[in-house]
């Protein structure tokens, strides 16, 4: 089978890199369209069983990134090649017997190719979040999003949640909808084994810094962690998305300075490993997910998991039972949980045993991409 991957910006770069090489060892062709930045996060990898090329944002990615006052004239000429890449697709996709859409970054501009694209090639898409993070659910983006999922003859799913959310909240019927785990990230071993803990008991909260993470509540339970757990602290760690300020502040005024570390730059694949390995256990205090790559890190690196009871960290959580599940939004339950899992020392080793099994049992690739292209066959069936 002839796959085409669409991944305009580059994003999830571990699940679709995965993704791609479990499908090229089950023997199809996958092509995958992408952004500048897949060269960059291929870097020190040694399997890599698909063809790839930068359809999108060739010129204008990385320099619609950099702060300055050139930034809005780079991300308005983003938007143009924006356009340029959907033209490399429709070119791509008369050699493809399915086309498979990971992430769309411009939903507004995007509807109207995928619908053009779907009357000509089977489609499939995971919804890997039902709406954008940190978007309103305003009758209008739920509009959007009900066209988008009306377009693709397949739509996979990584948990049972989002499953029934896109049948019963957009109206996608049920024998278009399939649920394929989020495989593991072990091509991240590639890059050598993850460093040792630190000294100090460090708990981890990585990704894009934003509302929807819960960064302030993790901030919040710190102190009352930090009087049952003496030099406790919390590291901090990816991109921001929406200003820093408010986090800044709340460091200040809870006089959290000396315990929190805050790293906001982007953090090369090659690193991941030492950012993880130095954390005694990872915290997920998300107001909502669908399904968070995070936790899937935490599994391929044997961690402990503190996470909100949200969305598909629950389903992972009890899956797994590999962590404590909290209530979102709740400051004091997350302290109380992080407080077990750091002075628990058989607990937490249990439960970082049971990540590893986890990430090598139910995340294993060779089943996740058999049920990913039984999918595309569906989707061809229907086309």
């Amino acid at each position: 089978m002839n796959v085409l991957m669409l991944n305009p910006s580059g994003s999830a770069f571990g699940y679709v890199h995965s993704l791609c090489n479990a499908l090229a060892a089950q023997g199809a062709r996958v092509r995958l369209l992408t952004s500048p930045a897949w060269e960059r996060d291929l870097t020190g990898l040694q399997t890599v069983a698909y063809d790839w090329e930068p359809a999108f944002y060739r010129r204008t990615f990385f320099r619609s990134q950099d702060a300055g006052p050139m930034r809005p004239l780079w991300r308005g000429l983003r938007l143009a090649e924006h356009a340029a890449g959907w033209e490399a697709v429709r070119r791509a996709a008369r050699e493809a017997d399915v086309v498979h859409v990971q992430w769309l970054p411009v939903p507004e501009l995007d509807v109207a190719p995928l619908h053009a694209l779907a009357r000509r090639r089977p489609i499939a898409y995971t919804a890997h979040n039902l709406l954008p993070h940190d978007a309103a659910p305003t009758l209008a983006r739920r509009a959007l999003w009900r066209a988008i999922y009306a377009a693709p003859h397949a739509i996979l799913a990584h948990t049972n949640a989002t499953v029934r959310a896109l049948h019963e909240r957009f109206g996608v019927r049920q024998e278009r909808l399939t649920r394929v785990e989020h495989g593991s990230f072990d091509y991240l071993l590639e890059h050598g084994a993850p460093r040792a803990p630190a000294p100090a008991p460090t708990v981890l909260g990585f990704g894009f810094i934003g509302p929807y993470k819960g960064v302030d509540v993790l901030l919040r339970a710190l102190p009352a962690v930090r009087r049952a757990v003496p030099g406790a602290r919390v590291a901090i760690v990816g991109r921001p998305r929406g200003p820093l300020a408010p986090i800044l502040r709340l460091v200040t005024e809870l006089g959290l300075d000396d315990a929190v570390e805050l790293r906001t730059e982007h953090v090369p694949e090659a690193d991941l490993g030492h950012v993880f390995g130095a954390a005694h256990v990872v915290a997920l205090p998300y107001r909502a997910i669908a399904q968070s790559g995070v936790a899937i890190t935490a599994c391929t690196f044997g961690k402990a998991l503190v996470a909100s009871d949200v969305g598909g960290l629950g389903e992972l959580v009890r899956e797994a039972e590999n962590g404590l599940l909290v209530p979102p939004g709740d400051p004091e339950a997350l302290a109380e949980a992080l407080v077990r899992v750091l002075t628990d020392h058989a607990l937490r080793a249990t439960f970082e045993a049971r990540s590893r099994r986890h990430a090598e049992g139910p995340l294993a690739w060779a089943p996740i991409a058999e049920r990913t292209l039984a999918a595309y066959a569906r989707a061809r069936d229907a086309g």
